[in-house]
């Protein structure tokens, strides 16, 4: 394991200095570690390796600001999940705004989820819409509190909240229609 973070510092010291091998090794030694993080908020491949490729174009020219302390993977995992954020911002397919009194709670055990597979999981969440989808990330996946995703995504608390439960349902559904539990 020494050896890999050895060689992870160096790809990232050529990266600052602009070679293009250690560019093409970090991308790629990443790429199975954090591309399921972008297939997370999208629903095509084409969609996720355009928000990896825009994330690592901002890995690249930002390196100089990562500092060294904290693993450069949750560094640029970060950079990832922003990216996402921003790439789904500018679909405007979808509106944040629902009313507060519209927020309700339904539950969802989360045993069930420790029964599934990482692609089974983001096969499910391929099924939600995008705010949906966007919202569950950022809670469950990134452990945001309704605060927080209120304001990174520029919506109200309640709204956040019925994403997050309207979400829920869907996943709901879709574990149930998939027979992984029974009603």
């Amino acid at each position: 394991m020494q050896d890999l973070d050895k060689n992870i510092a160096e790809w990232v010291q050529g990266c600052k200095n602009q070679d293009r091998k250690s560019q093409e090794k970090l991308y790629k030694h990443f790429y199975p570690l954090l591309m399921p993080v972008c297939m997370s908020y999208v629903t095509n491949n084409d969609d996720a390796v355009d928000i990896y490729n825009q994330a690592f174009l901002k890995v690249f020219s930002s390196l100089s600001q990562y500092t060294g302390t904290g693993a450069v993977g949750a560094w640029i995992r970060r950079i990832i999940v922003n990216t996402s954020i921003d790439f789904i911002r500018k679909q405007e397919k979808f509106k944040f705004q629902t009313p507060i009194e519209d927020a309700h709670h339904i539950g969802i055990d989360t045993n069930i989820l420790s029964q599934l597979t990482s692609n089974e999981i983001l096969e499910l969440f391929r099924f939600l819409p995008p705010a949906q989808r966007l919202v569950v990330n950022l809670y469950i996946i990134e452990g945001n509190s309704h605060a927080e995703i209120a304001k990174e995504l520029g919506i109200s608390v309640g709204t956040s909240k019925w994403h997050l439960n309207q979400g829920r349902k869907v996943l709901q559904e879709k574990i149930y229609e998939y027979g992984i539990v029974s009603r």
